[in-house]
């Protein structure tokens, strides 16, 4: 072996293949920070030495193999963030190749074979310059061994998750990496960078969000198709792009076929001076005959970059049927009513230039333990967006709690993104039935949660909402600066 990226995939194979061990290696170094320490100063000694100075030292033991692929992945850090950068960095020659292999092949190690390493700052160490934590320094403190595994080792490529429906069969995916190899001119890793997120809350009106009823197999099913808004998209991309937004956010099913592509048109408007680096649309499509319920995600030029099907149906009980007005043809409220649509068979990990990593659980997805929670708290992604369709966030309901929840366990910036025109059917409702201090004025369309460096900490969060009766300009944005932000509010303590 003579270079850094190449050993790591050696070193990750040996870890593979003794996996159990590995964790029960881990889970002692973690207590062990004397030991820990020691060992990663000795991997970093020899790879200043040279790579086969470090393989060497690693042999067949199972805690040098852990500490020499730490050491290599604080020896990348430099390369995945320019503002790490020093001059006194050793084995340039091997970080001018290193650099040279992205450029050619979007990949650091040399066999394809082995599929693409993935790398960014605090890959093992967690911590990073966007979040309340320090970067990761040269001490003992820095060298955490749980993440190699937590990271690298628990996702296999397929996972089993819940039951699409009870009683039937619990389910198999896929997950995947997707990283967009491209020019990249913001870089998330700057304590400085505060990028500005814009949320369109597309459909408005009752009637902007049509909601199909019917009967099959003697249930009642629900199916939502919006209609065409595309000139009120457009309106929201050209003026996201004028306030500056770096990253915007169409709710679920808030855009047909004729919408997605005036918002294409629109990015692309924007794509040599404008500010958009990325947009996610919810999206309603027919795919192989059922209906899907879709995340698309485009780049600045408005070109589709890759999309996330949602994997859970959102099953109504006779409450939410309640709360959106959901009647049978002879106007009795419905007890309950099933999603029509067609689930999904991959969770997809984005790696985006001017972004970092991203997940996406679109609604119900963000709910489930798997694979939702279980990836913000296990891939380090930056940030988990959750496009949703429902009557208004607040801080007080579900999405909060589950938002909270994926922030503190994933150390994750987290957004739920929400439409309006549920709120009018929730509003209808509530009058109708006496309980007019629980109609919404300013309808809840997005939350923002931001980690703090504990993990026992209530994350800071920012809510923004839209006047329901005249919701102009129809979209709104907020810069990333949660040292601005209120803490959530415990809850608990005010029961």
């Amino acid at each position: 072996m003579t270079h850094p990226a190449d050993l790591f995939m050696e070193l990750w194979r040996r870890l593979l293949e003794r996996r159990d061990e590995v964790r029960t290696l881990a889970r002692g170094l973690e207590a062990d920070h004397a030991r820990a320490g020691y060992l990663a100063d000795e991997a970093a000694e020899r790879l200043r030495t040279g790579i086969p100075a470090l393989e060497a030292w690693a042999g067949s033991r199972l805690d040098r193999t852990l500490a020499a692929a730490q050491a290599i992945d604080v020896w990348f850090a430099p390369l995945a963030s320019r503002y790490d950068f020093r001059a006194d960095d050793p084995l340039p020659g091997e970080r001018l190749e290193a650099r040279w292999r992205l450029n050619r092949d979007g990949r650091f190690n040399a066999d394809p074979a082995d599929g693409q390493l993935i790398l960014r700052p605090g890959l093992l160490g967690r911590a990073m310059n966007i979040r309340e934590t320090a970067p990761p320094d040269a001490g003992s403190e820095a060298f955490d061994p749980v993440d190699l595994f937590a990271s690298l080792l628990v996702v296999p490529p397929i996972l089993t998750i819940e039951a699409e429906r009870k009683g039937d069969p619990d389910r198999r995916i896929a997950v995947e990496y997707r990283r967009i190899a491209t020019v990249s001119d913001q870089d998330p890793s700057d304590p400085a960078w505060t990028p500005v997120v814009g949320v369109v809350p597309l459909a408005q009106a009752e009637d902007d969000l049509a909601i199909h009823q019917f009967r099959r197999d003697g249930e009642d099913w629900y199916d939502p198709a919006p209609r065409d808004l595309s000139r009120r998209a457009a309106d929201a991309v050209n003026g996201l792009a004028a306030q500056g937004a770096t990253f915007i956010l169409f709710p679920e099913v808030s855009a047909g076929a004729d919408t997605l592509s005036a918002i294409q048109q629109a990015l692309r408007a924007q794509a040599v001076d404008g500010p958009i680096r990325y947009a996610l649309v919810g999206v309603k499509e027919g795919v192989a005959g059922r209906p899907r319920n879709r995340a698309i995600l485009l780049d600045r030029c408005g070109r589709m970059t890759g999309s996330q099907t949602k994997l859970h149906c959102w099953d109504l009980d006779s409450d939410q049927c309640r709360s959106y007005d959901l009647r049978d043809r002879n106007g009795r409220l419905l007890d309950c009513a099933r999603e029509d649509i067609g689930t999904g068979d991959r969770f997809t990990l984005f790696e985006l230039p001017d972004l970092g990593r991203l997940a996406v659980a679109i609604c119900e997805d963000l709910g489930r333990t798997e694979p939702s929670a279980w990836i913000a708290s296990g891939m380090m992604v930056d940030w988990l967006v959750t496009p949703v369709m429902d009557s208004g966030l607040t801080t007080e309901r579900w999405q909060a709690k589950e938002g909270a929840a994926s922030s503190r366990a994933g150390s994750c910036r987290v957004i739920v993104a929400n439409s309006m025109a549920l709120s009018h059917r929730f509003n209808r409702y509530c009058r109708a039935n006496g309980e007019e201090d629980k109609v919404i004025e300013d309808c809840g369309v997005a939350l923002l949660f931001q980690p703090r460096a504990s993990e026992a900490g209530a994350p800071h969060i920012q809510c923004l909402t839209l006047p329901l009766s005249d919701p102009a300009p129809g979209h709104v944005q907020a810069r990333w600066t949660p040292a601005d932000w209120p803490a959530l509010p415990d809850a608990e303590k005010g029961e």
